[in-house]
């Protein structure tokens, strides 16, 4: 019985706490969502037939010329795949259209680097996280979170492995389902690992270049760079050899790289060598280990191409390699490092650097340009397809005329990026425009 003027007991809806935690269990839901919202995929799927590649070798004749814009990308198939902030896109060759689009809804996490194969998009995070995206699909095959080293990173693609760096080792993923393989250790001295590259040789041989004391933290450690040699099966360091920058480093053939050797004095500030004589060697890469071949006769070490067993520099006229512009063509075989042929462009002329692939050299010839030439409308400029053992011209191909860039004259420079699938793509030196043309036969 209650009487007039007395409380009743307090009911439990009146409660300030029960309020509070009644709030709470119905904010949880939209606390979740929100979560699952900004940490999702973003995935558009495949628009339309995968894109069937323009060929199974390098083109012979090109002819078809398609302008395409330019940025972080490669050509693989009938795809142009590119990094976005967040993730990546593939864009059909033939169409210009976009064909898909993955991208992590996380704004925090920024791409850094990314690989792409035949089947595999791989792509590396800022917040230290590896995402397998495929190729024919662009859906998300699998997610990585290592857990270590937030900030820059690289991941490198070669038989079938994504490779990157953890603390003292080398790791490697299955670039399918992103299965941990294995973790080769690297030298007590280099306890701070960037991966570089990944070279796949023959008989499960990963050759793998890394840079020692990455982010080089107060200490008395010195940077260098290791050449590893892992079995890919297991993860055995099989041995190692001190290399050079791999930024000098060109692959010759499979089991070729040519590089200056470590002590050669190179400024890298101006990518010319300060050295009048570099010593540059061809090491033979085997799973015995890398050794050195051959020296290449040469006063001056500016590569512009490499593969099918030839290796081209690229001088000014007099030979010395410390002009803006590369007037004189050198081709070195990879087996005994001897010149096998030279070839000077006409006068007022310069070459551009270039893709070697199926014995075929693709390179630009173009005027020499200055900084009177910025905004300049030039068409005199032409693909060239010359015989990578002779240097013969097997093709030439007037190109539509394209902008010079507002850059340093270093820049100034038309440059094939890259050769595959039937296909080539060119543009400015370090994409300093919007200006890509890929060309097909």
């Amino acid at each position: 019985m209650e009487f007039l003027g007395q409380p009743g007991p307090l009911r439990m809806r009146d409660n300030p706490l029960y309020v509070a935690f009644a709030i709470v269990l119905l904010m949880l839901p939209v606390i979740f969502f929100f979560q699952w919202y900004e940490k999702r995929d973003v995935v558009t799927g495949a628009q339309g037939p995968f894109p069937a590649a323009f060929g199974t070798e390098a083109p012979v004749a090109p002819e078809h010329v398609m302008r395409r814009r330019t940025g972080e990308r490669a050509l693989v198939h009938g795809l142009s795949v590119e990094w976005t902030a967040h993730g990546a896109r593939a864009v059909n060759l033939r169409t210009g259209k976009e064909y898909w689009r993955y991208e992590r809804q996380d704004k925090g996490s920024t791409v850094m680097s990314f690989e792409v194969s035949g089947r595999t998009v791989v792509i590396a995070y800022s917040d230290s996280t590896l995402v397998g995206v495929d190729l024919h699909t662009g859906k998300r095959l699998w997610r990585e979170d290592l857990g270590y080293g937030k900030g820059f990173r690289n991941v490198s693609l070669g038989a079938g492995q994504a490779l990157t760096a953890a603390p003292g080792a080398v790791r490697a993923f299955d670039e399918r389902d992103g299965r941990s393989l294995w973790t080769a250790k690297t030298p007590k001295s280099c306890p701070e690992v960037g991966v570089q590259a990944v070279y796949a040789l023959p008989d499960h041989v990963s050759a793998v270049p890394v840079l020692c004391n990455r982010s080089r933290p107060d200490t008395d450690k010195k940077q260098y760079y290791l050449l590893l040699g892992i079995d890919n099966r297991t993860g055995k360091t099989l041995w190692q050899r001190h290399i050079s920058d791999p930024k000098w480093t060109v692959r010759a053939d499979t089991h070729t790289l040519a590089a200056p050797t470590p002590d050669t004095d190179t400024d890298t500030d101006t990518d010319t060598d300060t050295d009048d004589s570099p010593a540059v060697q061809l090491l033979g890469m085997s799973r015995e280990g890398a050794v050195p071949r051959a020296d290449l006769d040469t006063t001056s070490w500016n590569p512009v191409g490499a593969g099918s067993g030839t290796v081209l520099l690229a001088t000014d006229a007099r030979g010395n390699g410390d002009g803006d512009h590369d007037t004189v063509l050198h081709a070195y075989d990879t087996e005994d490092g001897r010149l096998t042929w030279r070839l000077k462009a006409p006068t007022g002329q310069e070459y551009g650097s270039g893709v070697i692939a199926d014995g075929r050299v693709y390179l630009v010839r173009q005027p020499l340009l200055t900084k009177a030439d910025v905004g300049r409308r030039i068409r005199e400029a032409e693909l060239l397809v010359l015989d990578a053992g002779t240097g013969r011209a097997l093709h030439t191909l007037r190109l539509p005329a394209m902008t010079v860039p507002d850059d340093d004259v270093y820049f100034m420079k038309l440059d094939v990026d890259q050769v595959t699938d039937g296909a080539l793509s060119l543009s400015w030196r370090e994409l300093s425009t919007d200006e890509q043309l890929i060309v097909t036969d």
